[in-house]
């Protein structure tokens, strides 16, 4: 991530905004004048509370890409096709009966795994 794409904030809610990057490689020339850095892999910290930074950007990045990896799980009545979501409380090694049809199947019968990709629409339809 770019220094650019950081959204940095104190978690102790210190206003000044100003924070010391920690273990950036920093390249200098041989006067010791700056040349550039790499804050790629660097921590931050507040400069008034030395309380590590939060970078927001970094966490809302985080979790849109867990939101996309996580994608509910659905179990498919093998009688009926009607989609389902499974119990919370419900032990996969036991029996699920479909609310649309009544059918009994299990687990791994309803499972797209066992089932396949699928497509929802009929044959011959385009």
């Amino acid at each position: 991530m770019a220094s650019g794409q950081r959204h940095l904030v104190c978690p102790s809610g210190c206003r000044g905004g100003r924070f010391e990057i920690l273990g950036a490689p920093v390249l200098v020339d041989r006067t010791g004048r700056y040349l550039e850095h790499s804050d790629r892999e660097a921590t931050f910290r507040c400069a008034e509370c030395q309380a590590v930074a939060v970078d927001l950007a970094a966490a809302a990045s985080a979790r849109a890409r867990d939101s996309r990896d996580a994608q509910a799980f659905t179990l498919t009545c093998p009688g009926c096709g009607e989609r389902l979501l499974p119990p919370a409380d419900h032990d996969p090694g036991s029996d699920l009966e479909c609310p649309g049809c009544g059918l009994i199947f299990s687990w791994e019968e309803g499972s797209r795994s066992l089932l396949g990709q699928y497509s929802e629409e009929e044959p011959g339809q385009a």
